[in-house]
């Protein structure tokens, strides 16, 4: 009965021994799928990258490693089942497998595709026309999903992380198995044998924090012969290693220390991208404020030609009748061809730009139809578009009155009172909106009374002596506006006695009154005034968004919330921890040691029946004297020296830091003031333009020989129009962008998921609350804008000694 007992378990054995080895087969030739295998590594990656995002600074919004799929770049199928893409012809021969059989088996299923995401045209805003209409906003959200470089810095986190999930692998414990499956034949005749042998090892790795190791294999070896003796064994072994070093690479500070700096590592990356969304986000919406002002300074050009074209127009009307002579004609005439020979430099510097800023920023093809969102550039229309009319239409009945030699028929004249007396009114309509912007103007001053000059800004006394100014501006255009109004009612009541008085009145006195007293004299003063108070009222309409910071203050900011200074602090840590660690593997090597080795009674047919006389167990301690140690001390010395390096690095970037945000200060003053310089430079400007255009009308060139100063004189003024209209909105976008740089700079910039900077204000702040701040160690800045060196003022206190210096040497 025991033997038939014993043959029993032995068949039983060999059945589960068999479907196991198949089950094993089939799971380790088939495996995970390529989706299964993907996911996982989504989930310990985005796990990483979620558990790092501790603080608003560097908080990332939610998004996965992939463009999306509406995106240019984004990609519509299967990322494990990819169609085959278009390959170059060129390149194809020199594939080996190249026109074979069975190349693509199991590929051609998924059919072909090109590189690029042919609907991806879908995924872009458009307007009826088929055009993006460009804004500071819109350009961002097209930037964050087709831009190239983004998407790079996107997968630059990921790949971090995931190098990450490796690294901290090698502390799990991980288990290995495999399999062999073998046909044995030996011999011939009466002492062959015919053996089926079945492999088994199963294993455990699994290292630890401090430094030591368990190795556990488990080995087993299943024999089967077909010689019809019935003949069958199992071989069983345990091999047990568990090592402890105690000096060289002992202890969690010293083993764990590689870990550490792949898990802080992953930090600094992801630190590193926040601030790149910060720089992105600035580049785009400068991109866009400089493609602004340069399409407005294209149209000023454009307005500068048109305006000399009307002045040649009317230089040879004049030259036909003999009032100026054709030096002076030929003066207006040769700029006005320089003018659009540079109208047409400018346009093309334009498209240029827009061309790069369409490829390098947004990631579109330099030829997809953009049109800019121009409501920004309101604020710079300085003069009512009637204005503008009115002009065109005085100038057209000027032209109109000079074709006559002698005083034209009774009919034409009463035609061009009346054509006149309908510029009076709708002059009258637009000094009526004059009077409003002036309103609304003298509001705005008065809601700023009592709270400029007063608050920490590092030009205080200057932005107090441009409140005080506009103060007093404001006073004079309101008495001149009010002069102006009567004046017109009374030009619009003398144009009105002409007509009506016409026919009593001597047709060469009625002629020359109604040529240069009322259409070139009176309606062109009142609309000069009129065009004088409204440009000024809406220059000073215009604002820039103010900082109210002082200097220390901005560099308090920076130096508390700077992403590179914390992550160059981090770095001065972790080669200090290098030095360490490489010092550490400079002491001899210690270990305490267990060996195991289990083997199975031979007798037996069970897996585990492991017999105590056949195994050994194996304790003690191992020492490697630290006779050879030449690599391991330069890697030390090398480490010393990488630490002296990483502090000056700290102190260089924060130098560094320090004298960009002074930088920055210095520009957005610089800019600010520069600003104003340019409103008050185009009022004056404005003011020659309208004088100069006076001169060549009313010039006696013709017979003085003082036509080329005339023109040489309206031409120059007209030039300096166009250059300070380019400068005002020049200044103010330099601003614009400072002021961004400076937020950026403070690394306190908070972009949303859809490319908003929320926390926009005049002072840093986050969720209404002020952000860190940090003084910084060397002291107060001195603020100037000044290029000259600075000097110390000998009212202040000395200096601190060196030893106060946290970089003092001892």
């Amino acid at each position: 009965m025991p033997a038939q007992d014993e043959r029993g378990r032995g068949r039983r054995l060999r059945h589960v021994c068999r479907m196991a080895t198949v089950g094993a087969l089939l799971l380790m030739t088939i495996g995970c799928t390529r989706r299964y295998y993907r996911d996982f590594a989504d989930r310990d990656t985005y796990r990483i990258v979620e558990d790092r995002l501790t603080d608003w600074r560097w908080d990332l919004p939610p998004r996965p490693v992939e463009a999306n799929p509406k995106s240019r770049i984004g990609d519509i199928h299967d990322p494990n089942h990819e169609p085959i893409p278009v390959d170059d012809p060129g390149a194809r021969p020199f594939q080996i497998t190249a026109g074979r059989h069975f190349e693509f088996l199991g590929q051609k299923k998924r059919g072909w595709a090109p590189v690029e995401n042919l609907d991806w045209l879908s995924g872009i805003p458009r307007d009826d026309d088929g055009n993006l209409v460009l804004s500071s906003a819109s350009a961002m959200q097209v930037a964050l999903a087709n831009s190239r470089d983004y998407q790079t810095s996107i997968e630059d986190v990921y790949l971090k992380a995931l190098s990450l999930t490796l690294v901290r692998f090698t502390f799990f414990p991980q288990l290995f198995s495999s399999q062999t499956t073998q046909y044995r034949h030996f011999g011939a005749n009466a002492n062959d044998s015919n053996q089926l042998q079945l492999l088994t090892q199963d294993g455990l790795n699994w290292t630890f924090y401090s430094g030591a190791q368990l190795l556990v294999n488990f080995a087993n070896n299943l024999i089967f012969e077909y010689n019809g003796k019935g003949f069958q064994s199992v071989n069983s072994g345990l091999a047990i290693s568990l090592t402890q070093p105690l000096l060289q690479g002992a202890w969690a500070r010293n083993f764990t220390q590689p870990l550490s700096l792949v898990e802080r590592q992953t930090l600094y990356t992801i630190r590193d991208f926040a601030a790149f969304r910060r720089l992105f986000y600035v580049n785009t919406a400068s991109g866009y404020l400089n493609l602004l002002a340069s399409l407005q300074q294209v149209r000023n050009t454009q307005y500068q030609v048109d305006q000399l074209k009307h002045n040649l127009e009317e230089q040879d009307a004049l030259v036909k009748a003999d009032l100026v002579d054709r030096l002076q004609r030929d003066t207006v005439a040769q700029n006005y061809q320089q003018s659009r020979s540079g109208l047409l430099g400018q346009e093309a510097s334009y498209q240029t730009a827009l061309d790069s800023y369409r490829v390098g920023q947004l990631g579109l093809p330099p030829d997809f139809p953009v049109k800019l969102d121009e409501s920004l550039l309101k604020k710079f229309e300085l003069n009512d578009p009637r204005l503008d009319t009115l002009r065109k239409s005085n100038e057209t009945l000027y032209l109109e009155l000079l074709q006559h030699d002698g005083p034209p028929s009774k009919e034409i004249m009463v035609d061009a009172t009346k054509r006149l007396l309908s510029d009076f009114e709708v002059l009258h309509e637009v000094a009526l909106g004059v009077g409003e912007e002036l309103e609304k103007w003298q509001k705005r001053i008065a809601s700023q009374k009592g709270r400029v000059g007063t608050g920490a800004g590092p030009l205080e006394q200057d932005e107090l002596a441009s409140y005080q100014k506009e103060v007093e501006l404001s006073k004079q255009l309101t008495e001149g506006y009010k002069l102006s109004h009567a004046a017109l009612a009374e030009s619009s009541r003398d144009t009105q006695k002409f007509l009506d008085g016409l026919d009593k009145a001597d047709r060469f006195e009625a002629w020359a009154k109604l040529r240069q007293g009322l259409v070139s004299g009176e309606f062109r003063a009142r609309m000069t005034e009129q065009l004088v108070i409204e440009t000024q009222v809406r220059v000073y309409l215009i604002e820039v968004n103010k900082i109210d910071l002082t200097l220390e203050q901005a560099i308090s900011v920076a130096l508390a919330n700077r992403l590179d200074l914390m992550n160059r602090l981090a770095q001065v840590t972790d080669s200090w921890r290098l030095v360490e660690y490489d010092g550490n593997q400079l002491l001899a090597g210690l270990n305490v040691f267990y060996n195991g080795d289990l083997r199975s009674d031979p007798k037996s047919l069970g897996l585990v029946r492991f017999d105590a006389h056949d195994s050994q167990h194996v304790v003690g301690i191992r020492f490697n004297a630290p006779i050879v140690r030449r690599q391991q001390r330069n890697v030390y010395r090398a480490e010393q020296i990488a630490y002296q390096r990483a502090r000056r690095a700290y102190m260089l970037n924060h130098d560094t830091i320090v004298q960009q945000i002074r930088l920055d200060m210095r520009l957005l003053n610089l800019n600010r003031q520069q600003f104003e310089i340019s409103r008050d430079a185009l009022l004056i400007a404005a003011r020659q333009v309208d004088q100069a255009e006076l001169n060549a009308r009313t010039s006696t060139g013709a017979n003085s020989g003082q036509g080329q100063t005339v023109g040489t004189l309206l031409v120059s003024a007209q030039q300096a129009l166009v250059t300070n209209k380019n400068s005002l909105i020049g200044n103010w976008v330099s601003y614009e962008i400072a002021r961004m740089t400076l937020f950026k700079d403070f690394d306190v910039m908070n972009i949303d998921a859809q490319g908003v900077w929320t926390n926009d204000s005049s002072v840093p702040a986050f969720n209404g609350g002020p952000v860190p701040t940090t003084p910084d160690p060397v002291g107060a800045p001195v603020e100037s804008l000044l290029p000259a060196p600075e000097r110390p003022d000998p009212s202040l206190p000395p200096p601190p000694a060196a030893s106060a210096s946290p970089f003092a040497v001892p």
